[in-house]
């Protein structure tokens, strides 16, 4: 499980490289805060990573949704960030976002393809 921590932790302090401080500091907490509860809704199969960046539901099974929903809408707080301050498209840093996190995702997590499918890495 550490290993899972680590790489989670470690790619929501890389998302917000281009966050003022205390924008950074008050998302990354909630973030951190429900990251255990992601984390056992991923290992359950429950939620996996969208092709556009966001947790979305892979079963009907709908545990957690509060949880689920917040991370989400921080999430696009974050990218609508970047996406200021890079003089993109929110839809550009979400797809970036979402090629990141399948390559750098967990064996036996659920990431949704390019179609809208979802598959188990």
């Amino acid at each position: 499980m550490k290993p899972i921590k680590s790489l989670v932790v470690m790619t929501i302090v890389l998302s917000f490289v281009f966050c003022s401080a205390a924008f950074a500091d008050s998302i990354k907490n909630r973030m951190k805060q429900r990251l255990p509860q992601i984390v056992d809704l991923k290992n359950k199969g429950i939620v996996g990573e969208t092709n556009t960046g966001y947790l979305g539901f892979v079963t009907a099974k709908k545990e957690k949704q509060d949880v689920v929903a917040a991370e989400n809408m921080d999430r696009k707080a974050v990218y609508s960030h970047i996406a200021t301050q890079q003089n993109v498209s929110i839809q550009l840093v979400q797809k970036r976002r979402a090629a990141a996190l399948f390559s750098n995702g967990i064996k036996g997590h659920y990431y949704q393809n390019e179609a809208g499918a979802w598959v188990k890495k």
